[in-house]
């Protein structure tokens, strides 16, 4: 027997309509966080990381990417696990492709910073898109649960 979210019990439904919700506010939380703390463009996402000695700023030391790193490797995995989760029980066709796809995007939201800093500032435009499409892929599955939970059929 095949489980979809039509078949589940209207109790855990409205757990899983507001754990999207909380999937949906994620990625505007984290757009905010990151244009208050580092500013817009990718020239100041490589001044954050790498520092500028003219405005006295100092770069990104080894122990704070290794925090966020070490951070966001555990609390990313837990979210992104469960939203994949409940994301495999809906009716979405091409659900192993989303949901491998926000692994993928999950591994250069965690990895790429480190990249910026101690490999190349060019990875920067890598990590713009890299967090533009995990969001999507976020929103995308959240709010697709969202119209399952509320689906008829």
């Amino acid at each position: 027997m095949r489980i979809t979210i039509k078949d589940l019990h209207k109790e855990i439904k409205i757990a899983i309509f507001f754990f999207c919700l909380y999937c949906l506010f994620g990625p505007f939380v984290n757009f905010g966080y990151h244009v208050s703390k580092k500013g817009v463009g990718v020239e100041n996402v490589q001044k954050y990381y790498l520092g500028s000695e003219e405005e006295m700023i100092p770069p990104q030391s080894e122990v704070s990417i290794f925090e966020v790193m070490h951070f966001h490797t555990w609390s990313q995995a837990s979210a992104i696990f469960i939203l994949s989760a409940i994301f495999s029980i809906s009716s979405f066709k091409y659900k192993t492709l989303v949901i491998a796809s926000i692994f993928i995007f999950s591994l250069g939201h965690i990895f790429l910073p480190s990249f910026v800093r101690f490999i190349n500032p060019n990875f920067a435009y890598l990590l713009f898109l890299d967090t533009v499409a995990l969001s999507v892929c976020t929103i995308f599955m959240a709010l697709w649960i969202i119209k399952d939970l509320f689906s008829k059929r």
